[in-house]
């Protein structure tokens, strides 16, 4: 029988939010400025429609631009996180017109949501954002939201990234609690290659924080994103530099993961390696074989139980071997990761639809 998939990590914009006032990251010109709808996704994932059973999806927040000026009107602030769950609701109700291109059956495909949230708020802040998010969305798209993401990624110094989540300085640690309590999660965005194997360290830090003292079915849900996006494009005995960095994201997965309730996303792996092109991407043995120190300690510490598939599409085209074949090449990437681990079929299908569905409580 076909393997059932289920992608937990996707984004999606439609052409109206594909420029640098919607998405400040997005560069005139750059590959991920355009539209990328759910049609355009469920035309990436066709071509191995033949190997799998494909059972939806998870949204994921896509970082849009957030006012920098702190003020009590949070529909200024926050006027482009609710365009897009206003984007989400149209999916939702089947009223997508031009620019969000896809079939009204399509849109029982999204599972679930992770939305943006001011995570950087006090509390009543962030309890009134949530009140506009679900006037916002409806009832439909609301009970679609499974989880909440603030980005950190893009946090690189480290005074600042300390400041936001330190308990005696700001509302963070409270707020994650908060979602533990509403039995909501929280999607992880750090970053190792590029923010600073710090990051990871912090936020192990911030995860016993909002664990302790808790019962565990009131404990926040962690879902960590991109194994925790590690420098892949060297083996890590490159040199003295890149084997400590190895050293540290394995010691800081290895704390996180000792936690209650803490996942890990087996995902956007194609933006940490070398550069591949739609002519010659790079065989799936030699992704495998790359990848392998770092999947070690992530199967080691989390195993399968605990880990989840996801694409990062369309973030994974960038530096993976374009639109057209980037979808299917990781799936058959993960596929072989978890054949050359001789996992049982229990545990495949826990890694390819089970762990998220239990993760974002979908089911």
């Amino acid at each position: 029988m076909p393997q059932v998939i289920l992608d937990a990590h996707i984004h999606l914009w439609p052409s109206s939010a594909a420029n640098e006032a919607s998405h400040s990251w997005m560069v005139p010109g750059g590959h991920l400025t355009k539209q990328y709808s759910l049609g355009d996704y469920l035309e990436a994932v066709a071509p191995a429609a033949s190997d799998f059973t494909h059972s939806g999806f998870v949204y994921v927040e896509t970082d849009r631009t957030v006012g920098s000026k702190v003020t009590d009107d949070l529909t200024v602030q926050a006027a482009e996180p609710l365009k897009e769950i206003e984007f989400l609701r149209s999916i939702v109700e089947g009223t997508a017109e031009d620019g969000h291109a896809f079939r009204a059956q399509d849109a029982t495909l999204l599972r679930g949501i992770v939305a943006w949230a001011p995570l950087n708020r006090p509390l009543p802040d962030f309890l009134r954002y949530m009140e506009i998010a679900r006037e916002t969305a409806g009832e439909a798209t609301w009970s679609k939201i499974k989880g909440f993401r603030f980005l950190l990624q893009g946090i690189v110094n480290e005074d600042e990234f300390k400041q936001l989540v330190d308990p005696s300085e700001s509302s963070f640690v409270t707020l994650l609690k908060f979602l533990g309590s509403q039995n909501l999660s929280f999607d992880v965005g750090v970053d190792q290659r590029q923010g600073g194997v710090w990051q990871l360290e912090r936020f192990a830090a911030v995860i016993e924080l909002a664990h302790k003292d808790v019962a565990t079915e009131n404990k926040t849900i962690f879902i960590l994103n991109h194994l925790c996006k590690p420098d892949m494009e060297q083996p890590p005995t490159t040199d003295a530099r890149t084997n400590q960095n190895f050293e540290r994201w394995k010691i800081a997965i290895s704390r996180m993961a000792k936690q209650e309730r803490v996942y890990m996303k087996l995902s956007g792996a194609f933006s940490e390696i070398a550069d591949q092109t739609t002519e010659s991407p790079m065989p799936v043995s030699e992704v495998v074989e790359r990848m392998k120190p770092w999947l070690d300690q992530v199967f080691a510490e989390f195993g399968p139980r605990r880990i989840m598939f996801g694409s990062d599409w369309p973030v994974c085209n960038v530096r993976g071997p374009g639109d057209s074949k980037s979808w299917s090449h990781w799936v058959k990437v993960v596929d072989q990761v978890l054949r050359s681990r001789r996992l049982l079929d229990d545990e495949m299908n826990r890694v390819w639809h089970g762990t998220a569905e239990e993760a974002y409580r979908l089911n």
